[in-house]
């Protein structure tokens, strides 16, 4: 079993170099901001819709971290790597995993980012994400807690990067020896429900009391979801993947019961998302 004190020994060495280096400052004032000035830009009267949707498992099919594991070694991928997970947290667990990419077998940034572009997109999710990004009452963006540099190596490699107005994830920087790092996006302590890297239920609190979105809609998989979903109001919309991590683990409740004050859906992939979605709930919006 990993310790606790090895948990962390990880997390005051992200902390330290995350304090260290100015640069990782900026990077999460940049990502806070969407990495572009359309916030500034939005409509601060209100009358749009924000759409927020996951990385992992709901844009892309694998779990991104999962996948750049694989580059190790099968020996290396042990019992005791995997227990990082569970008991430290996605956040170490991918950052030892690059650190011995890097370290031990000098496979640094650009194996990574291939690695990442070859990603298989959720069937039918890349037209979702186009067919909101090109409605101009719609604000996209991203909510993941993976890294910037996987999700902007994967938007890019499918010329959606300028589609997404805002991606609140994980900074990354390539280091001159090629290294790839990963640091928190934040270190909170309130939430238990979600990692202490990110809250992404913090994230949509924020988006939503800046009174510009008349509805919401999220879309994700997992339990690290559910704080962003027991946000929403009565008027927004939490769409939630059939058959993963959070479908399972509500089962059969009500969205009362999960603590969802707002409408849920459930679906398969992405052509069903858009049925349900843009032509149900959304259809009567102009633009859809």
């Amino acid at each position: 079993m990993v310790s606790l004190d090895l948990c962390t020994q990880y997390r005051c060495a992200l902390t330290l170099m995350y304090i260290g280096s100015c640069k990782w400052i900026l990077s999460r004032h940049l990502l806070r901001r969407g990495f572009c000035q359309s916030a500034e830009a939005a409509n601060d009267s209100g009358g749009r819709i924000l759409a927020a949707i996951d990385f992992d498992k709901t844009i892309v099919q694998q779990d991104s971290y999962l996948a750049v594991s694989q580059l190790l070694p099968s020996a290396q991928r042990s019992r005791e790597l995997q227990e990082l997970i569970p008991q430290c947290g996605w956040l170490t667990f991918i950052s030892r995993v690059l650190q011995e990419l890097h370290s031990e077998h000098k496979i640094g940034s650009a194996a990574v980012g291939k690695c990442v572009r070859h990603m298989e997109a959720v069937p039918g999710m890349l037209r979702v994400v186009r067919r909101l990004a090109t409605n101009p009452a719609v604000d996209l963006c991203i909510v993941s807690d993976a890294n910037s540099f996987f999700i902007g190596e994967w938007l890019k490699e499918y010329a959606i990067e300028d589609l997404v107005a805002s991606v609140y994830t994980n900074p990354a920087s390539i280091e001159a020896n090629g290294e790839l790092l990963i640091l928190p996006y934040e270190e909170q302590t309130e939430c238990d429900l979600c990692p202490a890297n990110l809250c992404k239920g913090s994230v949509m609190r924020e988006l939503i009391r800046s009174g510009r979105y008349d509805r919401v809609v999220y879309v994700g998989d997992s339990c690290n979801d559910l704080c962003a979903m027991q946000q929403l109001r009565a008027e927004d919309v939490a769409c939630i993947r059939r058959g993963y991590e959070l479908h399972n683990e509500l089962g059969t409740a009500a969205g009362g019961q999960a603590g969802l004050s707002c409408s849920v859906l459930t679906w398969r992939d992405g052509h069903e998302l858009e049925e349900r979605l843009m032509e149900n709930e959304l259809g009567a919006r102009p633009g859809y």
